[in-house]
């Protein structure tokens, strides 16, 4: 199948709403499955595709109640993604009306699913592009309902509104400095924002690869939230790390600029090989493992375990726009069986006198706070111990009663937010 140039960027924007709404894919999922399958994509056609998808993915409910003025509400679901593409653009106006009903007749037409509809898509993207001019159109930034209830049981009302008018933003783009010294060089040099936490934010940032510093392996991309569980350890130069789950490899980099010795363990052979480019860039090394933790055997003990777990990545979802439509709360018993073995297996293996550090870019307690907890109960002989705010340059409310970190996307909120994220700190009740 040969798209047309005006097309290209249409038909990528609805094989993402498919990917996301009907097989429950991720849009990085779609996108490279996308790639294997057409490369002819250039980046302008990827960015529109993707901008135009996450205003859809923020505004979904405003833009469905103005399809079903005109549509049947059981409308089908692959022809009501392409009339979600078509309100998005007229909110846009980016393009001539003809142009837009045009281009949805055309993406109706190359489906079997949705050919035979493609006189209903030209009548009723007709019909919307006149009640959008007529400034009729309200949008308003809602999380999917599952889970704005799951969130209400944890947090009040006012937070879960200012995610919700984050989530209408760009997410904002953090990077970790390899050498600390050089923050305020960098800082200038990248017109950066410098953040409590240690971590420049880039302004605007366009073509990664060319910025300065990029390709000498100066710098790497991690959010300030991922950034801060491993500055909480303090000094560590010298130690022995085992690092769980542990690629595309920010927190491993963090450990080895700061002077640890790391072994990296990851079961996923593609995730690793980014690992491996990213630590190459960088010029670092570490002692990388392909395996699954329930198979990990290991003759050492190490002084520090951290473990980023797999989890809902709830946390994300400023910068993951889809992730509140890919059902995160009902994934969450399958995870928490995960984070409950990669806690038993940390234990086995760190020293009489070590660390754990178990973190989850994660808003849901159910994979933090309840996780610790469920473990100290099980381990009389391990303990919490208690993160001091002060003493690592964080806002006092970034830590909970028993000492452990917890993050908001809203925290920031005027800097343009960051992830959600919880870490604790378990240690040997000596």
């Amino acid at each position: 199948m040969k798209l047309n140039d005006s097309l290209k960027a249409r038909y990528l924007c609805l094989q993402i709403l498919i990917g996301v709404f009907k097989k429950k894919k991720t849009v990085s999922q779609t996108l490279e499955e996308q790639y294997l399958c057409m490369h002819s994509y250039e980046e302008s056609d990827i960015a529109r595709a993707k901008r135009i998808s996450d205003f859809i993915f923020v505004y979904l409910q405003g833009l469905d109640n103005c399809i079903n003025l005109y549509s049947e509400k059981k409308l089908k679901l692959e022809v009501r993604n392409i009339l979600r593409i078509v309100v998005a653009e007229s909110f846009f106006d980016e393009a001539p009306d003809h142009a837009i009903v045009h281009s949805a007749v055309q993406l109706s037409k190359l489906s079997k699913s949705t050919k035979y509809y493609s006189g209903l898509v030209n009548a009723i993207s007709r019909r919307i592009l006149v009640y959008v001019q007529g400034d009729n159109l309200i949008l308003v930034s809602v999380l999917e309902e599952k889970l704005r209830t799951y969130l209400s049981n944890y947090y009040p009302n006012e937070v879960i509104k200012r995610i919700e008018k984050l989530m209408t933003k760009k997410a904002p783009l953090d990077i970790n400095i390899k050498n600390f010294e050089e923050i305020n060089c960098w800082k200038e040099k990248l017109n950066a924002k410098k953040l409590p936490s240690g971590i420049l934010r880039l302004q605007n940032p366009k073509g990664l690869s060319s910025l300065p510093g990029f390709k000498e392996g100066k710098w790497w991309v991690q959010g300030a939230s991922s950034s801060i569980p491993i500055k909480i350890l303090g000094k560590i130069s010298g130690v022995e790390v085992l690092d769980l789950f542990s690629a595309p490899g920010g927190k491993a980099m963090q450990l080895i600029s700061a002077g640890a010795k790391v072994t990296c363990l990851d079961f996923s052979l593609k995730r690793l090989e980014l690992l491996k480019k990213n630590l190459i860039r960088m010029n670092m090394k570490a002692k990388i493992i392909n395996s699954d933790i329930r198979k990990f055997e290991s003759r050492i003990k190490y002084d520090i375990i951290t473990i980023d777990a797999p989890c809902s990545s709830s946390g994300t979802i400023i910068k993951n726009k889809d992730l509140p439509h890919l059902l995160p709360v009902e994934r969450i018993l399958n995870l928490t069986t995960i984070q409950d073995e990669s806690l038993d297996l940390a234990r086995k293996y760190v020293k009489e006198d070590g660390v754990i550090l178990y973190c989850t870019c994660s808003l849901f307690p159910v994979e933090g706070e309840e996780r610790v907890s469920e473990f100290l109960v099980k381990n009389q002989d391990w303990m919490q111990k208690a993160i001091c705010p002060k003493e690592h340059g964080l806002e006092a409310e970034w830590v909970d009663s028993k000492g452990g970190l917890r993050l908001r996307p809203d925290h920031l909120f005027d800097l343009g937010g960051m992830d959600g994220f919880y870490a604790a700190i378990l240690v040997k009740n000596n």
